[in-house]
């Protein structure tokens, strides 16, 4: 697959190509936390708002990066505002904390066959799920009109926009 992404549907579509590379790798799929903090430790410390195509290559990037392992469980808070690399880097933490502190939860209740979205906060319980669920958010966000109509606009795709997304991504299904 090509990794030119000028448009939101280049994304859409990068991002069904990986949740169906994902789901072909099952129980083998590295968690969401261990992306998340891959991707935070691949971020740029500053520099100019993504672009469809900064965003890609970020994702791409976290994929490449050596495993970071598991995250530590802790709960996520008030989301922090983001507009800087470095901002969006403390979200990226925050979320692989968060995912982890889900996972503990749905692992103490492996009889009940319960994921986040049955108490936690988190919709998916894989990568192949959360991307599928963030693929799923932008066409009804760039849809016209836009499905979300509450939703700040996500293009042109800056720093606080990336937020968002990966915030509608962790809890949309």
């Amino acid at each position: 697959m090509t990794n030119i992404v000028e448009t939101g549907e280049d994304f859409r579509a990068l991002l069904r190509h990986l949740s169906r590379r994902f789901e072909d790798l099952g129980a083998g799929a590295p968690e969401i936390d261990d992306i998340l903090l891959r991707w935070a430790g691949a971020l740029p410390d500053e520099g100019p708002d993504p672009g469809w195509q900064g965003l890609a290559d970020q994702l791409l990037d976290a994929l490449d990066a050596p495993s970071a392992g598991p995250a530590q469980p802790a709960p996520l808070g008030d989301e922090p505002p983001v507009s800087s690399p470095e901002e969006l880097r403390v979200l990226l933490l925050a979320l692989a904390a968060d995912f982890a502190r889900d996972r503990a939860w749905t692992q103490d209740r492996p009889a009940q066959g319960l994921w986040a979205g049955d108490g936690g906060g988190w919709a998916s319980g894989s990568m192949a799920q959360f991307l599928e669920s963030w693929e799923a958010w932008l066409d009804g966000s760039l849809g016209r009109p836009p499905a979300f109509p509450d939703v700040p606009p996500i293009e042109p795709v800056t720093w606080a926009s990336v937020a968002w997304q990966l915030g509608a991504a962790r809890v949309y299904e």
